[in-house]
Parts: C-alpha cells; structure tokens; sequence
C-alpha cells in the first residue's frame, strides 16, 4: 500500500467515506497512515468506517483509527464502563448461507432447523465449532481435487457481472504472477521456497453468468501463471473452495460476508456496485 502511496492516492480524491472491509490490522495501519495527510489540512477528514464479523474486539481506543462499525455476526463482549463501540449490527445473508453450509457439511448439520431458515448458533462454543467444521472440509476439498495439504491456495472471485470480471481480470493476473514468482521455485530468491506446483488459483464464478464466460475466455487466452481450479455455486462448491484457501482476492459484495464466514482472509476487496 505505501509503495503506490495508497493514502496519498485516497487523499487526492476527496472521499466523503473511507470503508475498510475485514482486515484489523491493515484498517489501523491505513487510517493511521491517512490522518497524516488531513492533519494540516483545511480539508475535513471523512468519515472511516470498518465492515467485518465481530464488534467484539473494538475498544475505546480503537476510535482513534476508526469512527463507526458495521459487523455482521451478532455477538458482542461486556466492556468496563458500560463502553460500546460505536456500531450496527447488519446481518448478512452471505455470512448466514456460509455458515449454514459449513453445520449441514460437518457433525453440526443438527443445528440447522428443518427448512434451512434458522440456526443454533452457541455464544461460547461458536468459533471452535466453525474453525473445526471448516478444517474437515478443506481437508476434503483438497484431496477430492488433488491438492496437497501444504499446497498454497489462492481463491479469486472476479465478480458476476460482465464489467467486474473486465475490472479484474488483468490485474489479477499480474497480482498473482508477481507473487508466484517471488515466492514459488525456481523464480523466488529463498533456498526454501516450494516449487510452483504447490501453488493454486480457484477461480469462483456464478454458473452460466457474463462473468463466468469472460473469465474463462481470459485465462485460456492469456498467460495465467501455475495451476488453475474454477469452481461455481453449484452444489455451494465455491463456499468449500473458500474453506479450503489460505487467501483470496474477491470482488463480488455478497461473497464478502461468506468469505468472512469461513475464515477466509480476503486482500484487494473491492464491490464494482460501490465503484460504480
């Protein structure tokens, strides 16, 4: 972010609110790096707000990065004083269809209701009972498609719509090559770094959208670096894939809140609706 100076850029262009979606620490250093430019500014600073599960976790001195919350899971903790952070609670339904597969696919399905619509969701137990459920299935997803347990998984999501994926397709591409080859053999300067076949990207589309057939036109024509898995909404398969990753680049707002929902840290997240 500070290479392509990042606040600068944001600075620049005069936003009235700045949204930081699911990434504690890089919302704190980026909003801290922002102050700077509006310190000795006639310019008012605008209004930064932070999307991600848990309000939980947000203290009193937290206010100094961010001015409001929006959290998507509803569970909170008591804070001396009587302390709330300033925030709302929205719901998400990509979160709730998320964590709905994740029960029906593990030994939690009986605390789905019978229709699908309601779940029994433990306060004290909800967080071990996921990250459990979300471990069998990426050790099922990966072996059903060949990948190793120690593989490095990139899941990409480039959006529905015919525009998103024309948005993100290139540089993506060029985002996941540049890691590839810093990181992966024989390319990377570490003695220790894997060979590229260890590396993976899952490219999740919506089955029979615009997006799905510009993404696949893209990567058959264009040079994308090691293997590549797609994966759709069929069958939920794209929530599996997210269990199953290490990180992913999404660009589709409703995937956001699953991807939260599974674990699944998420870098250059950016809605094209918001853009637009």
């Amino acid at each position: 972010m500070m290479n392509v100076e990042l606040p600068k850029r944001i600075f620049r262009s005069r936003p009235d609110l700045i949204l930081n979606i699911d990434n504690e620490y890089m919302t704190f250093l980026l909003m801290d790096e922002i102050k700077k430019y509006y310190r000795n500014s006639a310019i008012q600073m605008p209004q930064r707000h932070y999307l991600a599960r848990f309000v939980r976790d947000m203290r009193n001195w937290s206010e100094q990065y961010v001015d409001y919350m929006h959290y998507t899971v509803p569970l909170t903790a008591k804070v001396g004083g009587g302390y709330e952070f300033p925030s709302e609670y929205i719901g998400q339904y990509g979160a709730f269809e998320a964590v709905r597969h994740i029960y029906q696919q593990s030994n939690l399905k009986h605390l789905v209701s019978q229709d699908g619509s309601e779940l029994h969701v433990s306060k004290k137990y909800f967080a071990t009972d996921t990250e459990k459920a979300i471990q069998g299935i990426r050790s099922s997803w990966r072996a059903q498609n060949g990948i190793a347990d120690n593989a490095t998984v990139i899941f990409y999501a480039p959006g529905n719509e015919l525009k998103e994926a024309q948005f993100t397709a290139e540089s993506a591409r060029k985002g996941i090559r540049e890691f590839l080859l810093k990181y992966s053999a024989p390319t990377s300067l570490s003695p220790k770094a894997r060979p590229l076949d260890n590396f993976v990207t899952v490219i999740s589309t919506h089955s029979g959208s615009n997006g799905e057939q510009h993404i696949k036109e893209f990567v058959r024509e264009s040079e994308w670096m090691g293997k590549v898995v797609f994966v759709s909404n069929d069958d939920n398969e794209h929530l599996n894939a997210m269990c199953s990753s290490d990180f992913g680049i999404v660009h589709d707002g409703q995937m956001v809140s699953s991807a939260a929902a599974c674990h699944l840290p998420t870098m250059n997240v950016f809605d094209m609706r918001m853009h637009n």
